[in-house]
């Protein structure tokens, strides 16, 4: 993706040769990624898996982006980031798994923060609060997609769920009522 092996993305540090000239020796700073694809992040379903995978490889082509590419890099995480959460959310509805629990709130606020980051790069020309974005982005995502992710995608499993034409295999699998908690994360009840 823009260039550079999967390999160069995420083990080898983007900039991190000096360059010289006649009158000037610079080193350029080191840029490196957060988060690496890995087995660990796999939840053993291939259309969900693939859209994390997408996810990881966007995030770390954001981390490495200089400054001149950094907010059109980030814009299309954003971007990427809208239809993962949003494809998320419909086969939660789909399948009576709540999109009004903390997940899909999870969901909302990180995207109204990456919104709010793009906007400041663009307006201020703030491009540390992008970088510190994606950096955390890098530290949060293991978690949501190991907890609520994996809930998700047993739940998508048990009934059967084809994302490509939103049928349910096993309706007989599918909750009477919406799976859902009191709408508290932390209260034990979000899935």
């Amino acid at each position: 993706m823009y260039g550079m092996t999967h390999q160069q993305r995420t083990s080898t540090p983007f900039y991190s040769k000096a360059f010289m000239s006649d009158t000037l020796t610079a080193t350029l700073p080191t840029r490196e990624v957060t988060l690496a694809w890995s087995d660990a992040l796999s939840l053993e379903l291939d259309f969900m898996d693939d859209t994390h995978r997408e996810f990881v490889d966007l995030l770390a082509v954001t981390e490495l982006a200089d400054d001149d590419t950094l907010t059109e890099r980030f814009a299309a995480l954003i971007e990427h980031t809208e239809d993962h959460f949003g494809g998320e959310d419909k086969w939660m509805k789909d399948t009576k798994f709540s999109s009004s629990n903390c997940h899909t709130m999870q969901h909302n606020v990180i995207l109204e923060v990456m919104r709010e980051g793009l906007r400041r790069g663009r307006e201020k020309g703030d491009m540390a609060v992008m970088r510190q974005m994606a950096h955390e982005l890098g530290i949060w995502f293991p978690q949501h997609a190991q907890t609520m992710d994996a809930a998700l995608a047993l739940h998508l499993r048990r009934v059967g769920y084809d994302a490509e034409t939103g049928i349910v295999s096993a309706p007989e699998a599918l909750p009477e009522d919406e799976i859902h908690g009191s709408g508290s994360c932390g209260d034990g009840g979000c899935a």
